[in-house]
């Protein structure tokens, strides 16, 4: 059987084209945790975290300190019993999703590499071609609906609007995008925890007619009472995005019935294996999936489309991150256009690496299996 030979950790930061406003933050950059898993077949396995202060409680820097600890662990293992190596990374550290998330798509690359598949043939899937939404980030009205005739002249038909600064603003913000465009174009409200129960409810009610397909965590993510709340008296669609991070997560809004939607994310659910828990519990409580993005690089992006062939209960797609960014770091992955259109390559594994200039000029640590 393989073993893990060596690790190497890798600290990317990567600029984007312009600055991306969201209720939370405004960023201009993001930083990405890659993990590049060597065996004794010769064979890569290649992952991604992005960790986010606000969200996974992850800075890059701990992320990075905690990624060469759980190398420590791992190193001189069997790659292939996925399952053992989770458990041994929760165990030893709890938390950070996202730098576990870059250690499990490491893995779940190796194996399917090892099967010589790829990723959604592992997972049991048929490959399709996906339609993602695109996002536009918080900007005046005029601007966001200036934006959203452009992607649906392009050929986009879904899109995440970034709302949460006020009342007013919102709905004037989302009052101008469906004006500029046809009522056929799906539209996702995200509000990053930015509203109370009161304002989310008077907001969502005044958009009733607005053909709002759901509105994505309007609540801070400890307020499970008050989405179950806001769920039974809104004339729109709630979904959970920082409120679910795992299957205890999922289990406890689904046993509560406080939401419509479950919005996956891989840096949340620390990868694919907690992410297959999610969609299981959400199929089984007739609670349709998203799935979402944390600014990952067309590395994640692939993994997480890949995983989206394999489960029909994800029927949303937000995977446009890989725009943001000013350069592309990736070699492989997968195809996507500006319309939305995600195409998967039949490569085993998810298909995407790290050009070797980037590996070159990122922070690196390489830990050997003595």
């Amino acid at each position: 059987m393989p073993t893990i030979t060596k690790i190497e950790v890798i600290l990317l930061s990567l600029p984007f084209a312009r600055p991306f406003k969201i209720a939370l933050a405004v960023m201009d950059s993001a930083q990405h945790i890659i993990i590049r898993l060597h065996d004794s077949d010769g064979l890569v396995g290649v992952g991604e975290g992005v960790p986010a202060r606000f969200v996974t409680g992850e800075a890059p820097e701990t992320a990075f300190e905690a990624a060469k600890l759980y190398a420590g662990l791992l190193v001189g293992k069997n790659p292939l019993q996925i399952e053992a190596r989770l458990s041994e990374m929760e165990r030893f550290m709890l938390k950070n999703p996202a730098t576990r998330c870059a250690y499990d798509l490491a893995l779940y690359d190796l194996l399917a590499k090892h099967a010589n598949l790829p990723l959604y043939a592992l997972l049991g899937g048929a490959k399709q071609v996906i339609h993602s939404n695109r996002t536009i980030g918080i900007d005046t009205p005029e601007a966001m609906a200036a934006t959203a005739k452009k992607h649906v002249e392009n050929g986009v038909t879904a899109l995440k609007i970034k709302v949460g600064t006020g009342r007013d603003e919102d709905i004037a913000r989302i009052r101008a995008i469906r004006l500029s465009v046809p009522k056929s174009v799906a539209l996702r409200l995200d509000a990053n925890q930015a509203w109370d129960e009161i304002t989310s409810l008077n907001i969502l009610n005044a958009l009733a007619e607005d053909e709002i397909e759901a509105c994505e965590q309007p609540l801070p993510y400890w307020n499970f009472d008050g989405l179950k709340r806001l769920r039974e008296r809104s004339l729109i669609a709630i979904m959970a995005d920082e409120s679910i991070f795992d299957a205890h997560d999922a289990f406890r809004l689904a046993q509560m019935g406080a939401v419509d939607f479950f919005n996956i994310k891989l840096a949340k659910s620390a990868g694919l294996h907690g992410a297959l828990k999610i969609n299981t519990i959400g199929a089984a409580a007739g609670i349709r999936c998203m799935l979402g993005g944390m600014s990952e690089t067309l590395i994640g992006v692939s993994a997480g489309a890949h995983l989206i062939c394999a489960c029909p209960n994800i029927t949303l797609h937000d995977l446009d991150s890989p725009f943001h960014f000013a350069e592309n770091p990736i070699l492989g992955g997968v195809d996507f256009q500006p319309n939305g259109t995600v195409t998967l390559t039949d490569a085993p594994g998810h298909g995407a690496d790290l050009k070797p200039e980037w590996i070159e000029k990122s922070q690196r640590v390489v830990i050997s299996h003595q």
